[in-house]
């Protein structure tokens, strides 16, 4: 993945560990807590972990950023690019990585029990309802600063682009009604093939959220290209 760059001064580049604070600044404005969240656990509450364990099964990591620095990112699964075997998740999904962090960081603070427990409803319900594919979206965001001038478009582009490039058919995505902007994988075709309470989401955000799966044919979507 070199450096490249696209419209209105975005360039691209894969991740390194320097861009860890970035893109959990991003994450953590992406996802902000609810009113009650305060009195159980920080505001950080492990957003660095969250981004770590994320690029545990990821091997395409694109950064996009302009001459401020970072605006949006694209962490992804793609079997087979540039002929690797990605390696798969754990049973717990980024279970245990997540884990190790938060306990390290908030051992002391109250409430990580109910964390832990919404940890593991959801990813079990992932693995349960989430189908086989050989290309998967696992986070991707892009800076509210920024958003409406393509750079969103630009990222899935390339990844969707090196996916069919890679020979993969099914892309996944996991997503929720509530912090996402879920039309945006509709209007690229996406198909909605599961819902199910997120637990996770409803504990951070103190409302009720609804977990959603979509995948996307890429043989159909680039017949109707």
């Amino acid at each position: 993945m070199a450096e490249t760059t696209g419209q209105q001064g975005i360039s691209f580049r894969r991740y390194t560990p320097e861009d860890l604070r970035a893109c959990t600044r991003l994450a953590e404005e992406a996802w902000p807590p609810g009113s009650d969240l305060a009195a159980k656990i920080e505001v950080s509450w492990g957003m660095e972990g969250y981004i770590e364990s994320s690029l545990m099964n990821a091997n395409w990591t694109e950064i996009a950023y302009d001459s401020q620095g970072v605006v949006g990112f694209l962490f992804g699964r793609i079997d087979k690019y540039r002929g690797e075997v990605a390696v798969p998740g754990s049973l717990f999904g980024e279970l245990p990585t997540l884990a190790k962090y938060v306990v390290g960081k908030y051992r002391k603070t109250p409430g990580i029990l109910a964390l832990f427990w919404t940890l593991l409803l959801t990813e079990l319900k992932l693995k349960v309802n989430m189908p086989r594919s050989d290309a998967e979206i696992r986070l991707f965001i892009v800076d509210s600063k920024h958003r409406g001038k393509g750079i969103g478009g630009m990222l899935i582009d390339r990844f969707l682009h090196t996916a069919r490039d890679a020979g993969s058919t099914l892309v996944t995505v996991y997503t929720d009604d509530k912090t996402s902007n879920w039309q945006f994988y509709e209007k690229y075709g996406f198909r909605r093939v599961g819902t199910f309470h997120d637990n996770v989401t409803s504990y951070f955000c103190n409302v009720d959220s609804t977990g959603m799966i979509y995948v996307l044919d890429l043989k159909k979507a680039q017949a109707t290209a």
